[in-house]
């Protein structure tokens, strides 16, 4: 009896250890079967997936007509636009504010030569160069290529691995998005992500690449407008003909307004306020920045087709609908009687022709109708660059306001007034080596201590005076405080006139 019931005993534990394998066997099936038929809602998603889409990272697969944008003005299918919840901003504002992965090098990308195995090999080929450079001392500038992602009210351009890959060596970097390094514009980020699983999903997708870059900076003075925005533009973009959309940060009305004609010309898309954009925006390429070459100038071996400054002024005639390759006015006037125009640049400020009326008769009589203007910041542009086309001289004090030679036409001629102080090379640097590289001619007239307001101020024995290089050595702010804020220019007329003499020659020949 014993013996029966120990045998009763191992015969229901046997029975209840097969009983519970068979459950657990019965279980792993019903699981891996749910897996292939659970409705779509309850798939777990990557970060990055989109309901009822299905992308590749970078990636549209739908037909290219489809996924353009449209010119000028967006196209809003809901098909390619999904609007960022309120919600959703604010859990991808929480992940990227408090990133672990957020290393903060501002100004100095993460090395990532050292990673290590097959990841690195993958990685390699996406990033063949460093995304930013900072090596260049004008300007800071990222090019992103492969899935690139815009944030623009939290100022954040993203650079999104390939799927399935991961670059253990996370990158950021923030800079002034203008051509200059030093100037007060607007900072941008870019952010390397670790994977395509901490990206934030697209809400716009397009097929065309993007510059992102900033205003400010020392924008309202012409030259500044044209030296640090308008030719690094013109340098970055024209390659993409048209086909390029622009993100701006610190966007002013009134620059957009003044230079639409020249934005039009380089891009058919239409123009992002970043700081007021919500979307997060997915390109094929964004680069943020603009790369610049020198003050006013492009060098043409640094640019895809060898641009020069002749290509950028003969595309702001364009722009500005203004006659190509025409002589100048003198010369297709047929007239005998007809003199060659000349515009008299007055300043209202500092630099200021004290004696402008006896400036004016003099040219006069030396055989120029004269054309005494006084440029304005607010000055329609396009109006005036028809002026300045009328024209066969621009003639004025060095400032900013020379920079309108731009709309002048071939074999024209600038005369640059050089204040007293030994600033013969920046008015060399500044508008006669443009003016050189735009098939422009020009003469420059040094003025002599007798000529400047600054005798009357200081005396003969003061080093402003006595010994301008002095002055210099104590940096360019000394410089800046005497000889272009301090200064006004009495001509001497007599002295001045050889220099009207040889106008009218070079307007001859």
């Amino acid at each position: 009896m014993i013996i029966e019931m120990k045998n009763l005993k191992s015969m229901n534990r046997i029975f209840s250890e097969s009983q519970f394998c068979l459950v657990l066997l019965l279980a792993l099936v019903l699981a891996i079967t749910a897996c292939f038929t659970l409705p779509d809602q309850f798939r777990l998603r990557a970060l990055n997936s989109l309901p009822g889409k299905q992308y590749t990272s970078g990636t549209d697969t739908r037909d290219d007509s489809k996924r353009l944008i449209e010119p000028v003005e967006e196209t809003k299918r809901s098909e390619d636009r999904q609007q960022t919840t309120s919600q959703e901003v604010k859990d991808i504002v929480h992940k990227y504010s408090s990133s672990k992965n957020d290393h903060h090098n501002a100004h100095k990308g993460t090395d990532n030569s050292h990673v290590e195995g097959s990841t690195k090999n993958v990685y390699e080929q996406t990033l063949a160069k460093p995304i930013c450079d900072n090596s260049n001392w004008r300007y800071e500038a990222c090019d992103i290529i492969g899935d690139a992602r815009t944030f623009g009210i939290f100022s954040t351009v993203f650079y999104v691995p390939p799927p399935e890959t991961t670059n253990p060596a996370v990158q950021n970097w923030t800079f002034s998005a203008q051509s200059r390094r030093a100037v007060n514009a607007k900072n941008v980020t870019v952010k390397s992500l670790f994977s395509s699983l901490e990206a934030p999903p697209c809400s716009i997708r397009n097929n065309i690449p993007a510059i992102v870059f900033a205003l400010g900076g020392l924008t309202g003075n012409i030259w500044h407008d044209f030296s640090d925005v308008l030719i690094p533009l013109f340098i970055n973009s024209l390659a993409f003909d048209g086909e390029v959309q622009f993100l701006i940060t610190d966007m002013h009305t009134w620059f957009m307004q003044k230079y639409g004609l020249v934005f039009k010309k380089l891009s058919r898309y239409e123009i992002i306020n970043f700081d007021k954009d919500f979307e997060v925006r997915c390109y094929p390429r964004v680069m943020v920045g603009l790369k610049s070459h020198k003050d006013l100038g492009i060098d043409p071996e640094r640019t895809p087709n060898r641009y020069n400054m002749i290509d950028f002024r003969m595309f702001i005639r364009d722009a500005f609908a203004l006659p190509q390759s025409v002589g100048i006015p003198f010369k297709l006037n047929t007239d005998p009687n007809k003199k060659p125009r000349l515009m008299l640049i007055l300043r209202s400020r500092n630099r200021r022709f004290m004696n402008g009326p006896e400036i004016v008769q003099a040219v006069q009589r030396l055989g120029f109708e004269v054309l005494p203007v006084e440029p304005t910041r607010d000055l329609n542009i396009t109006e005036f660059s028809r002026v300045v086309d009328s024209c066969d001289v621009l003639m004025g004090a060095h400032g900013a306001a020379l920079t309108n030679i731009m709309f002048l036409r071939t074999n024209a001629l600038l005369i640059q007034v050089v204040p007293y102080g030994k600033m013969e090379n920046d008015a060399d640097n500044f508008y006669s080596r443009p003016a050189t590289a735009m098939k422009l001619r020009h003469l420059e007239y040094s003025i002599s201590a007798k000529e400047t307001t600054l005798l009357e101020k200081y005396g003969w024995n003061n080093p402003v005076i006595s010994d301008p290089d002095s002055i210099h050595r104590q940096g360019w702010r000394a410089g800046m405080q005497y000889y272009w804020l301090e200064q006004d220019i009495k001509l001497n007329l007599t002295r001045f006139a050889p220099i009207l003499v040889r106008a009218q020659q070079l307007l001859r020949e």
